[in-house]
């Protein structure tokens, strides 16, 4: 029978503690497979092999959490959590940059006029101790770096949203309820989906008001005027029934392929052109079936739509993280939840988006995606009955 290990022994060979061992035991990460009559820990030679795992998973970053399911769970993914201990460094590298920008102004300060401007600083200071009533260091820094990262893009939206403001533009204008779709795109970005984070933000906004909460960009009139939009327009998708949980896989790859291709073309404004494009590349749905027996070709659709928006094509620096829909493309999205309704769907399918698309061709004329069906010479009458009947 194979030697097995006591705690201490095994704590010894490790350099672990034997708190340590116990804790991971506790926690269910690292529990001996045998035990004496008087319950002391015994180590087989598959749970040393278990804990060099989790020494090798610690070393790279992951929490105890992570580790476990990676060991216990067949489907866990082990590169997509290493992407995210990626990111984190990033974000780790981002905060240390930030640091060292305000440490180095400081210092040539003191270096060219032998004081610093003591309003700046009690400045600072004065802003760190407030968050650091609600947010941790860590998370602190972490949002920071976020906003730095983002700055140009952060502005560009705070312009745009006191624009509408500043034109009278009512609440329920296509533009603005896009501006709402972006606002809780960006914000669940800029939290990492982090409820807590999410939560303690809140917070800072309720009780310090919203240049606290934003590090001074943004006022508080501008940010009533976002959050209002934001409420009418989940009221609008709770009618209408557009919603992101209601969205098939499928579905969510053809929006995620769409932003690919238009960032691949150099745009930054997803409209309906991103559309057709997710649509064709994800070419197991049935709606890339049906455009594909009426001859709608993904190259073909590509070269077009490049040589259509030539014009508009833009740096990659300028194209944001997340790409912003059209307003005509955000009211595809409505007549698309509107077919999965009437059709008695719970979930939107690829062929309720590509009905949307014609639908909406239907009563304005369309956008690009529908210019690209009419090249291609597609009977849009057939297409719709054939997707119905799907």
């Amino acid at each position: 029978m194979p030697k097995l290990l006591q705690i201490g022994e095994l704590a010894k060979q490790t350099g672990l503690s034997i708190r340590t061992l116990r804790y991971y035991d506790e926690i269910g990460l690292l529990v001996p497979s045998h035990r004496t009559e008087a319950e002391y820990r015994l180590y087989s030679e598959a749970d040393i092999a278990r804990l060099q795992q989790i020494l090798s998973l610690r070393q790279l970053g992951f929490a105890l959490k992570e580790i476990r399911e990676c060991l216990e769970n067949s489907d866990f993914s082990l590169p997509n959590v290493i992407n995210l201990h990626l990111a984190r460094l990033q974000e780790q590298i981002a905060v240390s940059q930030s640091l060292f920008t305000k440490l180095s102004t400081l210092a040539q300060n003191l270096q060219n006029s032998e004081s610093i401007a003591v309003d700046d600083i009690m400045q600072i200071i004065e802003n760190l101790t407030m968050t650091q009533q609600y947010l941790t260091q860590e998370q602190h820094d972490l949002l920071e770096a976020r906003l730095n990262q983002g700055q140009a893009e952060w502005l560009h939206f705070v312009e745009q949203a006191k624009s509408h403001i500043t034109q009278g533009r009512d609440l329920n204008d296509p533009e603005v309820r896009q501006m709402a779709w972006q606002w809780r795109s960006d914000i669940r970005s800029f939290v990492g989906d982090d409820l807590q984070l999410y939560e303690a933000l809140i917070q800072l906004y309720q009780q310090e008001g919203a240049e606290a909460a934003s590090w001074g960009t943004l006022d508080a009139p501008t940010l009533e005027y976002i959050l209002k939009a934001v409420a009418l327009l989940s009221v609008r998708e709770e009618m209408v029934g557009f919603s992101w949980d209601r969205l098939t896989p499928e579905t969510r790859e053809v929006l995620n392929r769409g932003q690919e291709a238009m960032r691949e073309l150099n745009l930054n404004f997803f409209g309906t052109e991103g559309l057709i494009l997710g649509l064709l590349t994800v070419e197991t749905t049935p709606a890339a079936q049906a455009l594909k027996n009426q001859g709608v070709d993904l190259v073909i659709a590509q070269n077009l739509i490049d040589d259509w928006l030539a014009n508009c094509k833009v740096s990659a620096t300028d194209i944001p993280a997340e790409i912003p829909f059209t307003p005509r493309t955000y009211r595809v999205l409505e007549l698309t939840a509107e077919q999965a309704n009437q059709q008695g769907h719970k979930k939107i399918t690829p062929q309720h988006l590509l009905l949307g698309i014609l639908l909406e061709g239907e009563t304005t004329g369309g956008g690009l995606a529908m210019r690209v069906l009419r090249e291609c010479k597609v009977d849009c009458q057939k297409l719709k009955q054939q997707l119905k009947s799907v």
